[in-house]
């Protein structure tokens, strides 16, 4: 048995110091090892990070090597399919508080924790594209729906309101996102949009407002005693 064992050793040691294969990890990425066979250590992934920019020799068949980007990644949902992560309308769409339907157009700051790589490979994704896709992309069309909808429709007009409900939104990504090894930077919302019947009620609206602005009195309906119900109103509000 001791014999055995020395055999497996001695052609351990020749296979890795003529047959070892280079891994290579980019500046802003980490390796991470998968050991699918081991003599002298535990099966499986390794709890380790390899660092950005270098570059480590393993046995080819018993090992598996996965690289993580540690960059600042954003997940660009849009309306626009000239820009964005899909090149379909892509945008948030729900309803107000206040009952209005309404299209947002929202970007998703995140990266990922260099130190919980070897916990992503093992429980969350096995690379960027399925953590970007299944994780971060699943959460970030749920979630943001419900922050955002606690607005009123008016409220989008205001920067500070959307901005408010931007930070409330990341904390809420980040309570969900942050076990799973993932950091959420920042909550960005561009573009949004109304329903036609309501953004036509907002440009009826001005128009009447110019109209008053302009004459000193709304506009009032054709075939109607305009005159006389103007002065009637008129007389109302000085009493």
């Amino acid at each position: 048995m001791k014999i055995f064992s020395y055999f497996i050793i001695l052609w351990m040691t020749v296979a890795t110091l003529s047959g070892c294969v280079p891994h290579t990890t980019g500046g802003t990425e980490v390796g991470v090892r998968t050991r699918k066979f081991s003599l002298t250590g535990p099966k499986g992934v390794e709890d380790r990070i390899y660092a950005p920019g270098s570059t480590y020799f393993f046995l080819p068949y018993i090992n598996d090597w996965h690289v993580f980007d540690t960059r600042l990644q954003n997940l660009e949902m849009t309306f626009s399919q000239q820009k964005g992560d899909r090149r379909t309308q892509d945008d948030l769409i729900f309803k107000t508080i206040d009952g209005n339907d309404i299209s947002l157009d929202v970007i998703i700051a995140y990266r990922i924790d260099p130190a919980k790589a070897p916990y992503i490979l093992q429980y969350v994704a096995g690379n960027d594209g399925l953590l970007r896709d299944k994780v971060v992309r699943t959460v970030a069309r749920s979630k943001p729906r419900d922050i955002f909808g606690e607005l009123k429709t008016e409220a989008f007009y205001v920067a500070e309101a959307r901005e408010a409900q931007s930070a409330k939104a990341r904390e809420e990504l980040q309570r969900i996102l942050g076990p799973m090894g993932i950091i959420v930077e920042k909550v960005l919302t561009n573009d949004y949009r109304f329903n036609a019947d309501y953004t036509k009620a907002i440009e009826d609206k001005k128009v009447a407002d110019q109209q008053v602005e302009k004459t000193g009195r709304p506009s009032m309906r054709p075939g109607r005693n305009t005159n006389a119900n103007w002065k009637r109103r008129k007389a109302r509000s000085i009493k």
